[in-house]
């Protein structure tokens, strides 16, 4: 007579506990990735930090003197890099923002929205 497998378990070496503090670990980290960001509106950058206390600091555009971007060799070539932004009238760097697709694609996009600010009629500042 053939003999067949009708239900076949092993033993889990992953107790629910586990599971549990995985998922909730991912939510905690959605949760912080979705508040963590840096936008360009038409009138400021604005970079935004936090899940359970909120910081946000917007720069006007008619305060950006620079937009400089910074990474080694293999973020360069995956794509990737740190934008720092600094304004008239600080001593520092302004905005930071670490680790984002595309810097220069973002810093282009930031340099056209200042021409768009300004018009064709506004004095610019210097440097532009």
């Amino acid at each position: 007579m053939d003999q067949k497998i009708i239900i076949l378990k092993r033993q889990s070496k992953r107790r629910p506990q586990f599971w549990v503090k995985a998922l909730f670990s991912l939510g905690l980290w959605l949760l912080w990735w979705a508040n963590d960001y840096l936008a360009l509106t038409n009138q400021a950058v604005v970079r935004r930090t936090g899940v359970f206390t909120k910081e946000e600091r917007a720069v006007p555009l008619n305060r950006v003197q620079d937009v400089s971007i910074s990474y080694g060799i293999i973020r360069r070539i995956l794509g990737h890099g740190d934008i720092r932004i600094e304004t008239a009238g600080t001593a520092g760097t302004e905005i930071i923002m670490r680790n984002i697709v595309d810097p220069e694609g973002f810093r282009s996009r930031v340099f056209q929205q200042i021409d768009e600010f300004y018009g064709e009629d506004m004095p610019k500042p210097a440097g532009f």
